[in-house]
């Protein structure tokens, strides 16, 4: 029990039977003396031995009872002290059942005093319980609120480390890619244009040492060489090219290339809104987008016959939003999804995305994908 929880307990079983010694006229002072230290007595029994027991607070409630009947004075208020002990540390059930057995037991207790003394004692009891429980309420609020904060603080830290790991995760597949794609275009040199090459040699050699004999022939495979190394130089600028895409390569994933062959191929009219500042993404979130965005408009034309698609994009800091709605046909029911919705979720979930499908006036398929910024 708290220190100053403690002082107002005791304070409210010694003041109002001080007072009562001055109040009433008692057959023997010292019988009453006896009874007042017994009651402190178990008082303290309760608060060091039986925190929790309840049938020693029933006896505690009995007891101030018997005293406040037997003694009269203003002995009805270590009801009070009582009810200290228990509004915060037993279940609400439980308290509200004491409230209500000490409740009874106050006005048998006040039995042969004046009204007043009646409307008093329950007055100062609904008052005293009301701000009990309170005040516990408040401080249960108190203890929720700091382990909610503290469990959104630890969520907090392990959303930052999947953060974290996502970018990493994000890096090493595009250094893999990267990594891939260098060592296909190496084997492509060392199979055909270093192949090509020690031909070529070869075959220069050979004309040369017969050039001085035959200087037609040699002159043939002279000829052949030099048209031959014309096609090696076209495979090593095709080579150069695959090292350093140009920038219609590098924007072969962005949605503006897919507007632009959809509105020609499909004859669909395709309408873009940007919101917030955009900024450059990294190529496997382009990636993503792009596919997403084909899939559902994809959909759309397929098993809707939309005739307009709107897409929105949402540019905010640590996520980006694409809404892709059609103005085709709604499906009559919800139904499984398809291996083109599945793939969209399972791209969207890789790097810790999510996918949502609404179907109110319009169909509608938005990705949200973290951007790690």
């Amino acid at each position: 029990m708290l220190p100053l929880l403690l002082i107002t307990r005791y304070t409210l079983i010694l003041i109002p039977a001080i007072a009562s010694m001055y109040l009433e006229s008692y057959a023997s002072n010292g019988t009453y003396v006896f009874f007042i230290l017994l009651f402190f007595w178990v008082a303290e029994l309760r608060r060091t031995i039986f925190k929790r027991a309840v049938w020693m607070l029933l006896i505690e409630i009995a007891f101030s009872g018997w005293l406040s009947y037997t003694f009269d004075g203003l002995l009805f208020m270590i009801f009070y002290s009582t009810m200290l002990t228990y509004l915060h540390s037993f279940h609400r059930h439980l308290r509200i059942s004491f409230l209500g057995v000490q409740l009874i037991a106050l006005n048998l207790s006040l039995q042969g005093q004046s009204s007043s003394s009646y409307v008093l004692a329950n007055l100062l009891f609904f008052i005293l319980a009301l701000l009990l429980l309170h005040m516990n309420q408040v401080e249960q609020n108190k203890v929720d609120i700091e382990l909610l904060y503290d469990q959104l603080r630890r969520q907090h830290y392990e959303l930052d480390e999947a953060r974290m790991q996502l970018l990493d995760y994000a890096k090493q597949v595009e250094n893999i890619a990267q990594l891939d794609e260098r060592n296909r275009i190496s084997r492509d040199i060392h199979d055909d244009l270093g192949h090509q090459l020690i031909r070529l040699k070869m075959m220069m050699e050979a004309g040369l040492r017969i050039l001085p004999t035959q200087m037609d022939k040699g002159m043939e495979m002279l000829t052949s060489v030099r048209d031959q190394l014309t096609e090696s130089m076209e495979l090593l600028r095709s080579t150069v090219r695959k090292l350093k895409p140009d920038d219609d390569s590098m924007q072969s994933f962005t949605l503006n290339r897919l507007i632009e062959g959809l509105t020609k191929d499909k004859s669909i009219a395709i309408e873009v809104d940007i919101q917030g500042m955009p900024y450059v993404l990294y190529p496997s979130l382009a990636f993503i987008l792009y596919r997403n965005a084909q899939e559902a408009i994809t959909n759309a034309i397929r098993h809707g016959g939309a005739t307009s698609v709107q897409i929105q994009l949402i540019y905010e800091t640590k996520q980006i939003t694409m809404s892709v709605s059609n103005n085709g046909r709604l499906p009559a029911v919800q139904t499984v999804k398809g291996l083109g919705m599945t793939g969209m979720e399972e791209r969207s979930k890789l790097i810790g995305g999510q996918l949502y499908v609404a179907m109110d006036s319009v169909f509608t398929v938005t990705t949200v994908l973290p951007t790690f910024r």
